[in-house]
């Protein structure tokens, strides 16, 4: 049974605002030129379901490498490949509509859909739901083998969740999904996949994942396998309560319009990242950028009000590494993950 883990399968997104805010194209969309990754961490149960819900995963030890995805455009019609550090390229067709899974491809060996998985719906918010139907073919040398499954994914919680290293993230939401997929030939098995994701309002990308693998051939051979990954930028923020205003917690000015729109580019970076964002309204701003050990190693702007208008500012990484940009506008905030090579 050929095994792939790739943690943006399910969905990406940043969830802004109170808990129940929907998931939108805009605002959760892959985007080429992004770089997401994570530790694997111990096992961990998933917790409850529901509204309110605090999942408690801060005794999780981390027990992996940095496991790395790189976001960029596909050759195949302008979709998203994300290439994980393995080599394996997923492909995905994002709409403003929804996040289409057509299969991965890594070392000879391939899985197509024809009929893909939707794995995301746009918007998409508390207790929404869908499941359809995906049909396609593994390919491994001059082996061409028909596959059929079946899919679901449901918002199925929110609340508070709490990380390794005294990270606090309030406002966020789970996803539950669930894949199972038949080979159509005499070494017919099944494959079950049920995964649970968590999305901050700080972060586009899951800050933590498990998932559940299971598989049963038609010789009565069973497995069952469990992994719990967390995102490396929620594992490094700042030890403050997600959410808050900025990482001195002062008080903040409510931003005049609902969302601000930010960019860092390129990531990766070679020489300099370009920050920029624009005010609807004047509004107390604060820019850092943040080390992985959540050390604070430059301050763009430090809890000034500025006007309503455009902004741009430079910053040049000392070292290869990852860094976190940290904005905060009034009372809401984001963190954009950046590399340096």
């Amino acid at each position: 049974m050929k095994k792939n883990v790739l943690i943006l399968l399910g969905l990406t997104m940043t969830v802004s605002g109170m808990a129940q805010s929907a998931i939108t194209y805009d605002k959760h969309g892959l985007r080429a030129g992004d770089v997401h990754q994570t530790r694997r961490v111990t096992t961990v149960e998933p917790g409850a379901s529901g509204a309110n819900v605090t999942w408690d995963f801060s005794a999780c030890e981390v027990t992996g490498n940095v496991h790395t995805e790189a976001l960029e455009n596909s050759s195949a019609g302008g979709h998203i490949a994300v290439r994980n550090d393995g080599n394996t390229l997923f492909q995905f067709d994002v709409t403003p509509y929804g996040n289409d899974y057509y299969g991965y491809a890594a070392n000879g060996y391939s899985v197509a859909y024809e009929k893909p998985v939707l794995k995301t719906r746009y918007p998409f918010g508390f207790l929404d739901q869908h499941s359809g139907n995906f049909l396609g073919y593994i390919t491994q040398g001059n082996s061409k083998v028909p596959v059929e499954g079946s899919y679901s994914s449901e918002v199925d919680g929110y609340g508070t969740l709490k990380l390794p290293n005294g990270v606090t993230l309030s406002n966020v939401l789970r996803v539950k999904t669930t894949e199972v997929q038949k080979r159509l030939n005499n070494n017919a098995y099944d494959l079950a996949e049920e995964k649970y994701l968590w999305y901050s309002q700080d972060f586009r990308y899951p800050v933590f994942v498990i998932i559940l693998l299971s598989s049963n051939s038609v010789e009565g051979n069973a497995s069952i396998s469990k992994s719990s990954y967390v995102s490396v930028a929620a594992l490094s923020a700042p030890p403050v309560v997600a959410g808050s205003a900025v990482a001195d917690n002062e008080p903040q000015a409510e931003v005049a319009a609902p969302e601000v729109e930010h960019s860092v580019y390129p990531n990766p970076v070679a020489d300099a990242a370009n920050i920029t964002y624009r005010l609807p309204s004047d509004v107390k701003v604060s820019v850092a950028v943040y080390t992985t050990n959540g050390v604070c190693v430059r301050k763009m702007v430090n809890n000034e009000v500025q006007a309503a208008g455009e902004y741009t500012y430079s910053y040049i990484p000392d070292v290869v590494g990852t860094y976190f940009i940290r904005f905060a506008f009034g009372s809401k905030t984001y963190t954009e993950q950046i590399v340096k090579r």
